[in-house]
């Protein structure tokens, strides 16, 4: 194959492309046993209020500044500025120790934290509102998510809720009527994963709470899942902590972490049961630089389906991309397409047939630029040929010219490159083939990337 030629002496290729009511469940009740685990995170441990201080304060301690207090408060630390404008702070980094914040009407409302996809309020006077980081939403908004579409919330108490695709969850109080922390939700359809700080002291009126149309869960600091695999199921799994459970049948039911349990019909509604385990990776962590990502894993035994998900974070706020597939045989194993270079990670858990989740695995991957695109040009003032390509970050290169496409016979090789901008003496005329490698270490992780061969012609032939 042979390239026309460019410029004087050199060419290139072209680098580039009516609804049936289902059966009621029996109600039940569930609150929590212990609550001094919590999740062990900055973001989100409970609010600091000076004693008798109203809720919509913030009591500044030891080495905190206004972009901790916004994080913390408002979900998000570059909405600082705003507490600053508040308060009338002028250094924002010093801050007196036990100063009283007034943080306004925000720390009343949710804030999303992230959100990917479809994610829309429901209904309301902004029924159809496309949510974004940093929007507020206020006690009775209902949020849905469409496909492929994912949200976390921040609650004021500082508890998290994620929704995964094809849920609906309505935030029905923050506060009790006396202006106390007491969160309510209802999940109407599909799944919402919890992560609620530990409580000091058991809080007046009850616990945190998720309702659904067959049981109310209930806790003082853990990390639960509640989801709806059927209309008349409501699966519950606890990750941390505790919870207890108050049935028609028995009350005070404990279900520790990595328990679960169905409440419904079928024959293990209302019955607690040990979570499936994590499933085992294959290869966790290697560098995913094909165009699709592949996850695999060894199938758990008893599982019915699997869930796996993608996030940009460690603690799964921004999930990106889930699959919910069937348990086949031995193994399992999930492709995602369209993530852009980067790093992310990876968490898969079994669901029984009956659709409680187990126990999550956990892996983290890096990815490089798919395409290494490249161009080459002769310089006529110094009748050099300059090669270039878009460069990687911390990558280092290899640079190879051959006289042929399968790089037999070499004619240029250049190793250990830190810049994407090399120039080489130019060759004699004739065709030749050229190439990059980019190496990439991230995490530990070593990832190579090659790109395609290109053609190129120094005039001359024929």
């Amino acid at each position: 194959m042979r390239a026309p030629a460019l410029g004087r002496g050199l060419a290139s290729g072209d680098a580039g492309a009516p609804a049936r009511r289902a059966p009621r469940a029996p109600a039940v009740a569930v609150g929590a046993l212990l609550w001094g685990l919590g999740i062990g995170l900055a973001s989100a441990q409970p609010a600091v209020h000076a004693p008798g201080a109203p809720a919509g304060t913030h009591t500044v301690q030891p080495g905190e500044t206004l972009w901790d207090i916004s994080r913390q408060h408002l979900g998000r630390p570059l909405l600082w500025p705003e507490v600053q404008q508040r308060n009338r702070v002028g250094e924002p980094r010093l801050l007196q120790i036990g100063r009283v914040l007034q943080l306004g009407d925000a720390e009343r409302q949710a804030v999303v934290m992230a959100a990917t996809g479809d994610v829309r309020l429901a209904d309301g006077p902004s029924a159809g509102t496309l949510l974004v980081p940093g929007m507020r939403l206020p006690e009775g908004s209902r949020v849905r998510t469409g496909a492929d579409s994912f949200v976390t919330l921040r609650l004021p108490d500082g508890s998290r809720a994620t929704l995964p695709s094809q849920s609906v969850l309505r935030l029905v109080h923050y506060f009790d009527a006396q202006g106390r922390p007491a969160v309510l939700v209802d999940l109407e359809s599909g799944d919402v994963e919890s992560r609620v700080p530990p409580r000091p002291r058991p809080a007046p009126g009850g616990a945190w709470r998720v309702r659904t149309r067959m049981a109310t869960v209930g806790v003082r600091g853990t990390h639960f899942r509640v989801s709806l695999p059927q209309p008349d199921r409501t699966a519950v799994s606890v990750l941390e902590s505790a919870v207890a459970v108050n049935t028609a049948a028995q009350r005070g039911q404990q279900v520790a972490a990595a328990q679960g349990l169905l409440v419904g019909d079928g024959s293990q509604a209302a019955q607690v049961q040990p979570l499936l385990p994590a499933p085992e990776w294959v290869e966790p962590g290697r560098a995913q630089n094909q165009p699709e990502v592949l996850l695999a894993w060894h199938g758990v035994p008893g599982a019915g389906s699997y869930r796996a998900q993608v996030a940009g974070d460690a603690e799964f706020v921004q999930i990106v991309a889930e699959q919910r597939l069937p348990a086949q045989g031995d193994a399992g194993q999930a492709l995602f397409g369209g993530l852009a270079p980067g790093t992310y990670f990876a968490r898969v858990a079994a669901l029984t047939p009956e659709g409680v989740e187990g126990l999550v695995a956990v892996t983290g991957f890096s990815r490089a630029q798919a395409v290494l695109e490249g161009r080459a040009q002769l310089l006529a003032a110094s009748g050099e040929i300059e090669f270039d390509w878009r460069p990687l970050p911390g990558a280092t290169y290899r640079l190879e010219v051959a006289d042929d496409e399968a790089f037999r016979q070499m004619r240029v090789q250049a190793a250990g490159l830190t810049s994407e901008r090399v120039r080489v003496q130019a060759l004699p005329p004739g065709q030749y083939w050229w190439r990059v490698q980019a190496e990439v270490v991230d995490q530990g992780q070593r990832a190579q990337l090659l790109s395609p061969p290109r053609p190129l012609s120094v005039e001359g032939v024929r």
